[in-house]
């Protein structure tokens, strides 16, 4: 009778959103003086080293070439050695002067479908696109279990401001997002991350998103700290906006100290229930330099231990936006975990009086059976001409071998063989 491995303990990957104003886009008040991109990638390079995230999304890139996009990856992410971090294509609508950038770490991810929603319901251009991504984890076993887990992120930079146009595009870009999503995406597990720049929840562009007519595909705020986050003291814990007080370093940087909870991670009924394999980590939001204790204060300004002081003074130095990281569980694959619930019956064993042992395929022939390692290394293909044809494992076995027969990427059964 056939015996099933368990699948493998969670894998646990980090998600950060950060907005780095105005990297390599110059205007008249962000500089290369006052906001010198040299300084800014060595202070953001300090700030990943102590994050250690696994996926980086960033807003505000200069957008007008590719460069910008692409320097974040050279010279920030895969620098002293490092080659783990790959980015996804750089997007923008032809107009925008800032594009997002989302960086992952290749060695744990793949992509697997990259888009953008650009227009709107009635077919306007957006103010700035919106990054869809869809990643697929790479297991350790995706060579004996193809069927891994996948899950989709959107990066967002909806428009800045608090006058009614303002309000009014933001409702639009969320409104077509929901749209694509309900339409175009056949994923539950979403997560949405980014600088939104809503001032509380009952605006419109934020009501799209959790309140949208179609319930499985609304977001939920991880840790539901919904209401008017706008320089109220109850959600100092959460502000992410400015890092600053008086020194605006000539007006380039936002002041006032935090009191604006403009950066977010949101995530589907589906991540935040762990229902598709992804599941949020609960207690795992944070928002990297708030301490709770510097409403309306510069994290600058008096004492401040949510973070060491080097990784405080390069917040400080990077943007008037502070990170926010979520993190996720990721169900990794099992071996010998059978997908037809009479796939058993397909195996038989018999044992002879010395001891030495035969497996049988009982299945559709002809078959080509594969024989992986406790390791998920391909050891041996067998090739099955009849039923009943007996299956000898490799002489030199000493642990538990996987055998798995498939018809051509679908697994048809699979058997732990312990000897």
């Amino acid at each position: 009778m056939a015996t099933h491995a368990g699948a493998q303990a969670p894998a646990r990957l980090k998600l950060m959103t950060y907005n780095i104003l105005n990297y390599r886009n110059f205007t008249s008040y962000c500089t290369s003086s006052n906001n010198n991109p040299i300084t800014k990638e060595a202070a953001l390079r300090e700030v990943i080293a102590y994050a250690q995230p696994d996926l980086l999304v960033c807003n505000e890139i200069g957008g007008a070439t590719p460069s910008a996009h692409e320097k974040i990856l050279t010279d920030v992410l895969n620098t002293g050695g490092t080659t783990r971090w790959a980015s996804t294509s750089y997007a923008n609508n032809g107009f925008s002067t800032l594009v997002n950038g989302v960086y992952y770490d290749q060695t744990k991810l793949g992509v697997k479908r990259e888009g953008m929603v650009s227009k709107s319901v009635s077919n306007v251009d957006l103010v700035r696109v919106l990054d869809v991504i869809q990643f697929y984890y790479k297991d350790s076993l995706l060579s004996v279990n193809p069927d891994t887990v996948f899950f989709t992120v959107v990066a967002a930079h909806l428009k800045a401001g608090s006058a009614a146009t303002d309000l009014a595009d933001r409702a639009t870009a969320t409104a077509a997002l929901m749209q694509h999503l309900t339409q175009r995406v056949s994923d539950p597990n979403v997560l949405m991350g980014g600088d939104f720049n809503i001032y509380k929840s009952q605006e419109a562009a934020f009501q799209n998103l959790i309140n949208h007519s179609v319930a499985s595909e609304r977001f939920y705020d991880p840790i539901g700290q919904l209401g008017t986050w706008a320089n109220n003291a109850n959600y100092a814990p959460y502000h992410t906006q400015s890092t600053r007080n008086a020194n605006t370093n000539g007006g380039c940087f936002s002041g006032g100290g935090l009191d604006d909870r403009l950066d977010q991670w949101l995530v589907s009924s589906s991540v935040k229930d762990g229902l598709g394999k992804v599941a949020y980590v609960p207690g795992s939001f944070r928002i990297f330099g708030n301490d709770g204790m510097h409403f309306n204060q510069g994290i600058d300004e008096g004492t401040n231990y949510s973070v060491p002081a080097n990784v405080r003074t390069a917040l400080y130095t990077v943007s008037d936006h502070l990170p926010v990281m979520v993190e996720l569980d990721i169900q990794r694959l099992g071996i010998g975990l059978s997908e037809y619930t009479d796939a058993k019956e397909m195996w038989m064993r018999s044992r002879a009086e010395d001891g030495s042992s035969n497996l049988y395929w009982r299945g559709p022939v002809p078959q080509n059976v594969e024989i992986f390692d406790s390791l998920g290394r391909k050891v041996q293909t067998l090739s099955v001409e009849s039923n009943n044809q007996p299956l000898s494992p490799p002489s030199a076995a000493g642990g538990p071998l996987f055998f798995r027969t498939t018809s051509g990427f679908r697994t048809i059964s699979t058997y732990t063989w312990v000897p």
